[in-house]
């Protein structure tokens, strides 16, 4: 059986776990790494400075604070679907001061239900949105968000390398049965696969910037997803209750003794539309 190896975001509001999951999203962007992949893989798309951005499935709009901090005369569009992560993401940008980001809730598969109040934009982004697609909504959206930038500007995905997962564990048999890469649900369109689908979109390829998140802290969201990967072994029969619990006290025992580590690559897929404007 195929393994989903994200946090099941996708209906958050269905689900009634908004809440915890946008509390897991802030305190991962609070980690030192978050800063510093920021720096390394969306800062070299701020030169020249645009002045509007859209980003698409902004969570609790972290990535749009940081946006607004780094480009104060920039108007900042930041979308969401989940009416629970625009309500922590209003929050947040109230009580940041953020004033030049504007919050929207917009599904960014339903194309025709994105705002008249905007046009189009020098700079759109998307951090970690592709997994929860399929291959042919993914294409749509390239297409979509691609059709929306003005002449010479930017489309980027940020975008976890799943293959490149890695978590630091004594004991590889039973970090086998836990994992089961054999098992995961991968699909051709992730990280560097989005390549294809930008050229196709008429875009012309920028650099591939890549970075190592590294997490040493064993923070909430750390803890929730290597958990699950337990709690789905033991639910499909391959490791017992008392290896998972065994799983979660070593992870523990590891980061309290310094010797924790999760590891995970990030790709900034991006390409930009031609001086001339629209083909």
């Amino acid at each position: 059986m195929p393994l989903q190896v994200i946090p099941d975001y996708r209906n958050l509001d269905l689900t009634g776990e908004a809440r915890a999951a946008a509390e897991r999203m802030e305190a991962r962007s609070l980690a030192p790494a978050s800063e510093a992949m920021f720096r390394e893989l969306v800062a070299p798309l701020l030169s020249p400075a645009p002045r509007t951005v859209l980003e698409v499935g902004c969570g609790t709009a972290a990535l749009s604070r940081r946006l607004a901090r780094a480009l104060p005369g920039a108007r900042i569009v930041a979308a969401d679907k989940s009416e629970g992560m625009l309500a922590a993401a209003r929050r947040l940008v109230e009580a940041e001061g953020v004033g030049n980001v504007v919050l929207c809730a917009w599904d960014a598969l339903d194309a025709a239900g994105f705002s008249a109040e905007f046009d189009r934009f020098e700079l759109i982004v998307s951090s970690v949105v592709v997994p929860y697609l399929d291959d042919a909504q993914t294409g749509e959206l390239v297409r979509a968000l691609a059709a929306r930038l003005v002449a010479g500007g930017t489309l980027a995905f940020i975008e976890q390398d799943l293959r490149t997962d890695s978590v630091n564990y004594p004991s590889y048999d039973l970090w086998r049965r836990v994992y089961a890469k054999d098992k995961w649900k991968l699909k051709p369109t992730l990280a560097l696969g989005l390549r294809p689908l930008l050229r196709a979109a008429g875009l012309e390829l920028l650099p591939r910037r890549s970075f190592l998140w590294t997490d040493e802290a064993y923070g909430p969201y750390t803890q929730e997803l290597l958990g699950r990967f337990a709690d789905s072994a033991c639910e499909h029969g391959r490791i017992t209750p008392a290896e998972r619990e065994e799983w979660k006290a070593t992870l523990r025992a590891l980061y309290e003794q310094g010797d924790f580590y999760y590891g995970l690559v990030y790709h900034a897929i991006a390409g930009r539309r031609g001086a001339a404007g629209d083909r």
